[in-house]
Parts: structure tokens; C-alpha cells; sequence
């Protein structure tokens, strides 16, 4: 069972992390202290169901996070007072898990924040935070009396009678003491918290980097005939994005392209003109390359520490120690799924670039071998393009995000047996009262969705939907957990489980329709399976929800869901024009639906590329990387798997945080494997109906309900009747006849 001690990343961006499961021990009662303190006191982690986020301060995370820590170091002490004779699962192993349940809300609800309203403050917050986090863990990890209680608590005849989730959740705590260094002498003991905090300020200066570059960076255009070719939809955003910062007048107009908002990628794919594709270009190429935003030694250095941490507790290296909880159990494996698929991939990849470089020789006009780096893009317009049946009218106007959500909502409501029902919400500034029967929010856009049984009515779980960029908010889409919910005696859900949502669509214009790109949905459907996972995880115990499931398992719910947002039958149920309501026209609608797999080999190269550097960096750092230019070995790793450019690029794990600083080190193929489990998955949907609600049933009894408190790979072969087959995967994307 994996819990939040040992998720470090928790504070530096991790998608999903573990939770913890109830205890009943009398010995843990809240010290009268805080039983009696209020959420004025400690809103981080008294704050009930919902938390009162106008009360969420940086300042007041510092309190909070002190007064949670010092709760867990007290009843820690409060477990080594007993004898180890007396040692159970009970007193022991819940105890120990349920120890720190405050310090995990605080710690849910500051990693949210930082996520959805960053600011400096909390920033700074997060930091010194993380650094007392770690004196915490360490002291956890490597109290030798704690450790004596757990091997005395697991012993054969004490488990006798415990139901297979409980010894399950034995064997993964004892697991994860181990793999923490409970067994290390006191020297590689000292040495590892040296090291973990060390990754952690590491991690934390990386991301700090990437995001203030992102937002730095920026390209003022005054001239328009610089952005021939941008669609006008794209250009009256770059305009209205000069008018806000103060840059355009209406008698002086001028657009503003920047990493914020990914104008500059958008650009460089359509714009005609050479030049401002490549000052675009230049922008992206600098992420983190050098001066004082340079990712290159910090992205060395954590390696290095990596390389060793591992080998202390006695693994190869940092890739087998991450895969030891993963259905693909060894580096090794990793690597070779990753190689596999490249080498299957490959012939049609060779054939997209030949014809890609043919066109574009066509379209310029010379006789070339290579593209400027700055038109990879536009050279794939160019070959999008100049196919026939690929030309589609505009989808977009069709997809009013009301209509969008509401059918993702009855899509899989009909499917899983669930309601959906929107809960008024408000948000609040500091020192406002919140009315009664009314959620707090964290911005007037977020929205508050419960989630029931169809059948029994049971508040299964309440997620935040927040859809919209904001300067202050991470790019990207994600899923966060907020609370987790508390397994009653008779197995019934105490508290329902609380999620946020988090998208990054363009945000909508006052008085005008809000509609969604067809991207926008398919983000959008990938991150609800991941929401519905999270909150339909019903375990006996709390640290087997959906969170704490194999990590290449974790994307497969939320992969899967993606099919849906393609099939016609389900976009036929809600898109329609938004001024006319007429539905998207049938011939165009399967039409459109064609180009899901149309030009895919380069996007799964890509994938596969980083996937390769993510490994060979986390197996053989000391072998290919240490002493050397980070750019040039991962150019020499990659050779081949990229279009053939006139300048060298940059590494992409300078700029890439997924494999650096969050949870997907030594685990990007996660991607590339969960695209293969859901694949096959869906198969299963194909044959026996996509609407089938029998089969969504059992999809949701299996996969999604019973989260970690059974092996990722036993619940596939629940679902499926046998183990994966890749087969689906390379079919249906013409990779395999």
C-alpha cells in the first residue's frame, strides 16, 4: 500500500497520490487539543467535507502544517509504547497509517493550491514545508522501534483470520519501510535523508525554473502581415492578450504570442511566415537551456543522487526501485516494451517521414534532407493538409461545453448506473462567511459536481471542476484528490471522496458561447475517467482507493475514456451547432472521426522517444550520461526517432517535469502502456456494446471500485478473462494488419 510518507512528490506536482486507510485503535484519539479546536484554527485539515479555501493561506499553512505534523509524531510515539507481544493489525499497522490523516488533508489541500493559485507565498510555503515533511518521514522511516512492532505484527499467526485486502496492505507497508531504508544501518540511514532532501530542493528548483521562464517568456508582434496564415480565431486572442497587458491600444493594435497560453506553439504550426516561426521557435528551444533558468545541471545532479539512493537500498539502479510496486516489475521490462513498440512502429513511422519531407520539399520549393527545427509543425500541416478526406468542417462551433459536459455526464451515467448533480458553490474572500447550503471555491468559474448511485441514492463523492487557464494555474490537465473517504465498519462510505478536476481550455469571452476544440474534449473525457476512478474506489481499507493503484495502471480507466469522446455514435448525442442547433453533419462526423489515427506514428515516436531517454537516464546514468553533455546523449539515445533537423535540439528533459520532478520517473511508458491496456480494454466494450450497461457495470465493480486492494494485474484478467494483448492497440492505429 503505498501512503502519503512516501509520496515526496506529493508537494512538487504529483497527479495522484497515496492515501492512508482507517484505524480503530483506541490508542489514536485526536489529543483533546485539537478535538476541541475549530476550522477557524486549523482550516487546512479541519475544515469537514469541503475545505473552506478563502481561509487557505500560505501563511496559515505553515500553522497548520506544524500543528498536523506534530499531531503525527505523537501518536507515533504514542504505537512504540506497546508491547510487541501485543503487537496486532489492528494497533499497529492502522495505527500507523492512520497517524497522519490530518497532515494528509493539509498536505492534499497545499498541493492544490500551489497547482490552481500559485503564487510566491505559497511557493515558499510548499518549500520550507517540504523540508519539514522530509525530518518527519525520515524519523518515521527509520524508527527502529516502529519497525520491531511491524515485523512482530506481521508475523504468520498474527495475521490469521485478516480478510486478503489486509494482508495485502501488511506486506505493502512492511515493503514500503524496507524500500525507505527501515533496515539500513544508522550511516546509509543519515545518508538517504541527506539525499531525499537534497531531490526534494532539486525537484522544487526545477519546476520553479520551467514555470517562471513559461511565464517570462513572450513575443510582441506589431505588424500583422508577420501572422499570415493564424487562423483569426487564434489572432483576436494574441490581440486581446496585448490589450490586457497593456501592450494595444484599439487606435494601436498589437498581439502578444507567449509559453503561457501555448500561442507560441499554435503559431509556429499555421503561420506563413518563416520568421516568426523561428522567433516562436526560439522561445520553445530556450526552455531551461541556460542562464539562471538552466535545467540542464539540476537535471544531472538529481540522476546522480537517484543512481545512488537506489543502489543504498540495494536495487541496480533508481528504475528497478520504481517498478517494484508497477505491473512491469523491473527496469529491464520497461525498457524492452518501450524498444518492442518502437520496432513495431517504425515501418509506418519511416513511411509518414518520407512523405511528410516530400510534400514539404514540394512546398518550399527546394531539394532539402532536413527542416529548420522551428517547421516540425508547420511541415505537419502541410501533410495534414494534402490529404484528402481529412478536411473537415470546423467541429468546434458544434461543441457548446454545456452540451459537451452534460453528455459526458449522461454517456457515462447510463453506463456506470450514476447521477450527476451540480451543488451551488461561492467563492469567497477572506473573512466572508459562506451561506448555508453553498461549497467554497477557490475561483467564480469552478464548478461543484456530486456524484451518486443511480440506484441507492449514495454520495459516492464531490468533485471541483475548474476548466479554464488562469495566469495563476499550472498548464496542463490533471486530477487531484482533496479528501479521501473513510470506510465504515459494515463497508459503507462515511464521508464521500472529494476530487478536483483541472483543465487548462481557453477561457470564455463575456456575452459570447464558451465552446470547446475537439482536443478540449478529449482532455476533458481522459480526466473524468481518472476523477471517476478516484471517486468510485470503494475499499475495505482507505490506502486501497483508486490512488494507490500499480502506477502503469493508473492511466488505464482514463485512456479508456477517450474512446468515447471519438465514437460518432456518442459526439452525435451532443454536438450541435450552437446558434442553430442543427447536429454536425453525419458524412462529416465519420469523416472527422477518421482522423483520430491519421498521421499517429510521429505522435507515438514522440512518445516512445521520451519514454527511452526517461529509462536509459534512470538505468544507466553512471554508464551514458555522467561527465557528458546531457544534450548530446540524449540527441545520441534518440538518433533516429525524430525528423531529420538542420540544428541540434536541446534535451527534452530539460522542460519535460513528468520524468524530473513528478511522479512519471523512470515511467513515462506508463503513457505508451496504458494506451495498450485500454486498447485492448475497449475491445471488450466494441463486441458486447459501448453503451453496454452490463459491461459498464462490471468495468466499475472491478477496475474502478476496487482500486489497490487487489494487483493491477489480477483486476485486468477480472475484467478481461486473460492477460493484455497488444494487438488491438497496433491494429487499430495500422500499425499490424
Amino acid at each position: 500500500m503505498k501512503n502519503i510518507f512516501r509520496n515526496l512528490s506529493l508537494l512538487i506536482g504529483l497527479l495522484w497520490v497515496a492515501p492512508l486507510p482507517a484505524q480503530t485503535s483506541a490508542a489514536l484519539a485526536t489529543p483533546p487539543s485539537v478535538a476541541s479546536s475549530s476550522s477557524e484554527e486549523h482550516p487546512f485539515f479541519l475544515s469537514g467535507i469541503y475545505p473552506e479555501w478563502s481561509k487557505l493561506t500560505a501563511r496559515q499553512a505553515y500553522t497548520d502544517a506544524r500543528a498536523a505534523m506534530a499531531l503525527t509524531r505523537a501518536r507515533v510515539e504514542a504505537i512504540c509504547e506497546l508491547d510487541p507481544e501485543q503487537a496486532n493489525f489492528d494497533n499497529t499497522f492502522l495505527a500507523i497509517e492512520k497517524c497522519n490523516s490530518e497532515l494528509q488533508n493539509m498536505l492534499f489541500a497545499l498541493q492544490h493550491l500551489a497547482q490552481v493559485k500559485d503564487s510566491a507565498e505559497i511557493r515558499d510555503a510548499v518549500q520550507q514545508i517540504s523540508s519539514e515533511f522530509m525530518d518527519l518521514q525520515a524519523d518515521i522511516y527509520t524508527n527502529d522501534r516502529l519497525w520491531i512492532l511491524m515485523k512482530a505484527a506481521s508475523r504468520p499467526e498474527r495475521l490469521e483470520g485478516l480478510s486478503p485486502a489486509k494482508r495485502r496492505a501488511v506486506k505493502q507497508l512492511c515493503d514500503i519501510f524496507r524500500d525507505n531504508g527501515a533496515e539500513l544501518p544508522p550511516e546509509s540511514k543519515k545518508r538517504k535523508i541527506e539525499i531525499d532532501k537534497e531531490l526534494i530542493s532539486l525537484c522544487l528548483q526545477y519546476d520553479k525554473n520551467l514555470q517562471d521562464y513559461m511565464q517570462s517568456w513572450e513575443y510582441l508582434v506589431t505588424e500583422p502581415a508577420l501572422l499570415a496564415g493564424v487562423p483569426e480565431v487564434i489572432i483576436r486572442e494574441l490581440y486581446r492578450a496585448a490589450l490586457e497587458a497593456g501592450y494595444a491600444t484599439a487606435e494601436k493594435p498589437a498581439w502578444l504570442i507567449s509559453l503561457r497560453d501555448e500561442t507560441a506553439i499554435t503559431v509556429m504550426t499555421y503561420c506563413d511566415v518563416e520568421a516568426t516561426r523561428k522567433k516562436c521557435w526560439e522561445g520553445v528551444r530556450g526552455i531551461c537551456t541556460s542562464g539562471k533558468y538552466d535545467n540542464g545541471p539540476i537535471v544531472m545532479r538529481i540522476m546522480e543522487l537517484r543512481q545512488e539512493f537506489a543502489e543504498l537500498l540495494g536495487f541496480r539502479h533508481f528504475a528497478d526501485y520504481s517498478a517494484r510496486t508497477h505491473m512491469v516489475s523491473t527496469g529491464d521490462q520497461a525498457l524492452t516494451f518501450v524498444n518492442n513498440l518502437i520496432e513495431e512502429i517504425r515501418p509506418a513511422y519511416d513511411a509518414e517521414l518520407s512523405q511528410m519531407m516530400a510534400l514539404y520539399r514540394a512546398f518550399i520549393g527546394k531539394d532539402v534532407t532536413a527542416l529548420p527545427p522551428w517547421d516540425e509543425l508547420y511541415a505537419a500541416i502541410i501533410y495534414f493538409s494534402n490529404h484528402e478526406g481529412m478536411d473537415t468542417e470546423d467541429i468546434s462551433p458544434y461543441l457548446k461545453a454545456s452540451n459537451v459536459i452534460n453528455g459526458m455526464f449522461a454517456v457515462y451515467g447510463e453506463l456506470f448506473g450514476l447521477t450527476f448533480r451540480q451543488i451551488p458553490s461561492v467563492c469567497l474572500k477572506p473573512g466572508e462567511t459562506c451561506p448555508e447550503g453553498k461549497v467554497e471555491v477557490w475561483h467564480p468559474s469552478v464548478k461543484v459536481i456530486g456524484v451518486y448511485d443511480a440506484v441507492s441514492g449514495a454520495h459516492y463523492g464531490s468533485f471541483y471542476m475548474d476548466l479554464f487557464r488562469r495566469d495563476d494555474k499550472r498548464a496542463g490537465g490533471w486530477c487531484s484528490p482533496i479528501r479521501l473517504a473513510n470506510p465504515g465498519p459494515d463497508g459503507r462510505m462515511v464521508e464521500p471522496h472529494i476530487g478536483a478536476l483541472v483543465t487548462n481550455f481557453d477561457p470564455p469571452i463575456k456575452g459570447k458561447i464558451t465552446l470547446f476544440e475537439h482536443g478540449d474534449v478529449q482532455v476533458l473525457f481522459h480526466e473524468f475517467g481518472h476523477m471517476l476512478h478516484h471517486l468510485l474506489s470503494h475499499t475495505e481499507l482507505q490506502g486501497h482507493c483508486a490512488m494507490g493503484v500499480a502506477w502503469d495502471f493508473s492511466e488505464l480507466p482514463s485512456t479508456l475514456f477517450e474512446n468515447w469522446a471519438w465514437n460518432p455514435d456518442v459526439l452525435s448525442t451532443f454536438a450541435f451547432h450552437y446558434k442553430t442547433g442543427k447536429p454536425y453533419p453525419k458524412d462529416q462526423l465519420e469523416l472527422f472521426v477518421k482522423r483520430r489515427y491519421f498521421m499517429v506514428a510521429g505522435k507515438y515516436m514522440d512518445m516512445l522517444r521520451q519514454s527511452r531517454l526517461d529509462m536509459e537516464l534512470h538505468m544507466h546514468y553512471k554508464e551514458k550520461f555522467h561527465g557528458k553533455s546531457l544534450d548530446a546523449v540524449s540527441a545520441e539515445l534518440t538518433q533516429g526517432l525524430t525528423l531529420p533537423f538542420t540544428q541540434a535540439q536541446p534535451s527534452e528533459m530539460r522542460s519535460l517535469p513528468h520524468c524530473i520532478s513528478g511522479g512519471y520517473c523512470a515511467g513515462l511508458y506508463t503513457y505508451a502502456w496504458s494506451e495498450v491496456l485500454a486498447s485492448d480494454a475497449y475491445t471488450r466494450f466494441e463486441y458486447e456494446g459501448i453503451d453496454n450497461k452490463n459491461v459498464g457495470r462490471v468495468f466499475r465493480k472491478t477496475i474502478l471500485e476496487l482500486g489497490d486492494s487487489v494487483a493491477a494485474d489480477e483486476l485486468y484478467r477480472m475484467f478481461m478473462g486473460r492477460d493484455p494483448n497488444p494487438d488491438a492497440f497496433l491494429k487499430a492505429r495500422g500499425f499490424k494488419k
